[in-house]
């Protein structure tokens, strides 16, 4: 017997029901991207490694244990994107957008990342994710909260939930980070012993990197470590309450965390990330930051940004039933056709009106000739038709609503009268 190839460990096939949930997600966020007039632009899904490594850091997990390299004959190291900001900021030096008059830039994206990691439920080797990039000369307050506005407020649509909160911490300049680092060494060193292999390696590479820890043990050391609140200066504590006093005026829920910092080396000032609270447990949904010296360590010009990304996947799996059946019936299919007149004019008829449906912006679906009665509405209800139409042998029609079941005949005229109208 022959081999059945399957997908990859840690992929997954997106159809069905679950596609439309991915339809809403995605259509959702480019609503919500052109709400904050968000420019769209796609890169590429591989990069030179050294783009990685010099933008993500060599300490962190990503650089060290997750990336898929490539092996290409005769050309540079490559590998698949861990993650989307390294790539878009190269694209913004490449093309010199940093010379726009039209400051910030307001970058959008979808598309997948890679991490090699061990797949569990909401955690994936293909991640699906949809984000932005705000970038300017010095980012301004206002750019600052819109960012994050729009990272609360598009989720919080997509979720339809008021459960939702930012997980929010100022982890300070470079300057102040080496000082929080050197007090988190002399912390660790007293403890390292006791501590996984991970965390020994990130004591010499990037303390910081241990407070990202997911053993037990170690999260309990780490909950006792020294928090960056204690080492920023006057200027950060200010900007760090200026913006949460924005949230505040924008009624975005938020909570503040000390220790958290983010798995990219890159971030400076803010960071953040969105929960969903569900019952006793918070499930992340994306993250975010600001960095300050991104495009000049990638040798382009002195900018600032700040950007987010959502997980799709951790999205999807999160929607509530209610929202789910929500979906289903808002991307359902609109008119089922069927034909009770088999002959050459009922096949005519019936392409005539898909057409003119369609041209009037609804979605069809027309049952096969050779399928009878039963099996037809049956499969009307598995698409989720809005209405049956049904064509007569006489070709007269009669249309059926399928949310209250009430079924009449109607002249084409007047159909095509309502359609037009957008009736239904």
């Amino acid at each position: 017997m022959a081999e059945i190839i399957t997908k990859p460990r840690g992929t997954q096939d997106i159809i069905n029901q679950d596609k439309k949930y991915f339809d809403y997600i995605t259509d959702k966020l480019r609503y919500y991207f052109n709400l904050y007039s968000v420019d769209m632009v796609d890169i590429p899904s591989f990069e030179e490694t050294k783009l990685f490594v010099r933008s993500v850091g060599e300490s962190t997990d990503i650089v060290n244990k997750e990336m898929f390299n490539l092996q290409v004959k005769n050309e540079h190291e490559q590998s698949l994107r861990p993650e989307f900001t390294a790539g878009i900021i190269r694209m913004l030096i490449e093309n010199k957008l940093y010379a726009s008059p039209d400051l910030p830039l307001k970058l959008g994206y979808f598309g997948s990342i890679f991490r090699y990691e061990r797949p569990q439920k909401g955690r994936f080797r293909e991640i699906h994710q949809g984000g932005v990039e705000f970038l300017d000369n010095k980012l301004s307050l206002q750019t600052i909260v819109e960012c994050i506005s729009l990272f609360y407020f598009c989720a919080k649509a997509i979720m339809r939930s008021d459960n939702l909160y930012i997980s929010i911490n100022h982890i300070g300049s470079e300057k102040t980070r080496e000082t929080w680092k050197n007090e988190l060494k002399k912390y660790f060193k007293k403890n390292i012993s006791n501590m996984c292999v991970d965390c020994q390696r990130r004591l010499e590479q990037n303390p910081l990197r241990i407070l990202d820890c997911k053993v037990k043990n170690d999260i309990e050391i780490a909950n006792k470590a020294p928090t960056v609140d204690k080492y920023l200066s006057t200027e950060e504590k200010d900007e760090f309450e200026n913006i949460l006093k924005q949230l505040d005026n924008l009624n975005i829920k938020y909570v503040k965390d000390p220790k958290l910092v983010r798995g990219l080396d890159y971030y400076t000032g803010v960071v953040f990330e969105l929960y969903e609270k569900n019952g006793d447990v918070s499930l992340a949904l994306g993250g975010g930051g600001k960095y300050q010296n991104l495009t000049k360590d990638l040798n382009g010009p002195e900018m600032e940004g700040i950007g987010f990304s959502y997980g799709l996947d951790r999205l999807c799996i999160n929607l509530s039933q209610q929202v789910k059946a929500e979906i289903i019936k808002e991307y359902s299919n609109d008119f089922y056709i069927y034909s009770f007149n088999k002959s050459d004019k009922g096949l005519l008829k019936v392409n005539l009106l898909s057409n003119y449906i369609q041209e009037n912006g609804y979605s069809t679906y027309v049952c096969q000739f050779d399928k009878g009665m039963s099996g037809a509405l049956k499969q009307a209800t598995r698409k989720n038709s809005k209405y049956i139409l049904f064509v007569n042998e006489d070709l007269s029609l009669e249309l059926k609503n399928s949310t209250t079941r009430e079924q009449e005949k109607i002249d084409e005229i007047s159909f095509k009268k309502n359609l037009s109208e957008r009736k239904y």
